[in-house]
């Protein structure tokens, strides 16, 4: 059986022969044996490069001459069939289905871009032999995922998800839709793309060139008997308006919205042009997610970071939640007194050092990264009958988080301090995707 170091080899050889069917064929195996998001093939003045994007991070794969640059870019155009390979002066997108070396089926969304060399093109890959994950296997952990799991079983309202683009969004809805899916339900889902096919879902594909657009699809909805409701996005107030009629006659409704936090998203749907009485009266709870990268457990090794400003931090992000709720959620989570006590009284935690413990060589599970795979760090804020009460009292966003924070809610700093304590993550890699308060 090859291995991903025979299919560098073999993509080497193919660079050095010119045949362009050949490297796309072991460039796509790589990518995804290696459980890559993306790829990267861009060209430069003197060289061209294909870089490939692992766990948040674009690793360069190889360089490769700049006379065979057009000829690869122009194979993919003909290849996708969506594609002018004529037209290099606009960006183009396509979207191609295509099996690797490895017999894994995969969608690409591909774009090419003008750049002052040559046409770039990026490929994001969906690998559809990975399974939809379970909510538990997202990284939601107790007073998060049991806040997730009661707001999933109302009948009615809004939740939202929000974080940047790559923070884990389309995995999080893609598991609640799959939890909430049983035969006694009509689910309706609009995407732009429908990057997953679901079993006993009626998922539609946005059209934006034919009108097709949330808003409308989110109104011709009304008319299809659903129970639930998900609309990829929430990005203009005739959406927003749209989302909040259909929670107000009985639908539960999934979205994403885009914000830094929870709380922030109070203020983006009142700038959408939302009233307070309208957002108390449909909105259930808000998730805000990012996802950071998990230490090697094979090569992590104990560091002292009591001089590390993080460290500061994270002993501050507890100092004003209730003491009883903390003892709660860490005894809940598994985490033990001896483990607490060494991160918080002696500064000790988890870091991967990237060499084998036993021989001080590379580490042979995550070649010198110390890292390895990725989890997310996750926030929900509940919208409680407290909650609703401030928002109709004219409360700002800043009052509801100071109340929610000061009564439990797990904010993305704590659950990422969390997770550090239990040796999932590094400190610095948690104050690099989210702010201290």
């Amino acid at each position: 059986m090859l291995t991903v170091q025979d299919f560098k080899q073999k993509l080497n050889d193919a660079i050095i022969q010119a045949d362009v069917i050949k490297i796309f064929d072991n460039l796509l195996t790589i990518a995804v044996e290696e459980g890559a998001s993306d790829i990267h093939i861009e060209p430069f003045e003197n060289y061209s490069r294909i870089r490939i994007r692992i766990d948040g991070d674009l690793i360069e794969l190889v360089q490769y001459p700049n006379n065979i640059h057009e000829s690869i870019i122009s194979k993919f155009k003909i290849e996708s069939g969506q594609m002018r390979p004529d037209e290099k002066r606009l960006p183009q997108d396509a979207r191609v289905s295509t099996v690797t070396l490895t017999n894994k089926e995969i969608d690409l969304r591909a774009n090419t871009l003008p750049t002052v060399w040559w046409e770039k093109l990026v490929m994001r890959i969906v690998d559809k032999s990975k399974k939809i994950p379970l909510i538990n296997e997202l990284g939601l952990e107790w007073i998060n995922a049991e806040l997730l799991y009661k707001n999933l079983a109302y009948p009615n309202g809004i939740i939202l998800n929000t974080g940047p683009t790559g923070s884990g969004k389309t995995a999080t809805l893609y598991a609640c839709l799959d939890f909430i899916n049983k035969v006694d339900v009509n689910i309706i889902t609009y995407e732009d793309p429908v990057e997953v096919k679901l079993f006993g879902l009626n998922q539609s594909q946005i059209r934006t060139d034919i009108w097709f657009t949330f808003a409308s699809g989110l109104r011709a909805a009304l008319r299809q008997d659903p129970d639930i409701i998900m609309v990829w996005e929430i990005r203009d107030k005739e959406t927003l308006d749209m989302a909040m009629d259909a929670a107000m006659t009985g639908h539960l409704v999934l979205s994403t919205i885009h914000t830094n936090s929870s709380v922030e998203t109070i203020t983006r749907v009142f700038n959408l042009g939302a009233k307070a009485f309208m957002l108390a009266g449909t909105f259930n709870g808000v998730i805000a997610q990012r996802l950071s990268k998990k230490i090697c457990s094979h090569c992590a090794v104990d560091i002292n970071i009591k001089d590390k400003p993080a460290f500061q931090f994270a002993k501050q992000a507890f100092a004003t939640m209730d003491r009883k709720m903390l003892k709660d959620e860490i005894v809940r989570r598994g985490i033990s007194s001896e483990q607490w006590t060494k991160f918080i009284n002696d500064g000790i935690t988890s870091y991967g050092s990237g060499k084998d413990p036993q021989s001080g060589e590379t580490c042979s599970v995550c070649w010198w990264s110390g890292y390895k795979g990725r989890i997310g760090i996750f926030e929900f804020m509940d919208y409680n009958e407290e909650v609703k009460k401030m928002l109709l009292d004219g409360k700002s966003a800043f009052d509801i988080e100071k109340y929610a924070l000061q009564y439990g809610m797990i904010n993305l700093e704590r659950d990422g301090i969390f997770k550090v304590i239990k040796g999932q993550i590094f400190i610095d890699d948690v104050y690099k995707i989210v702010k201290h308060h």
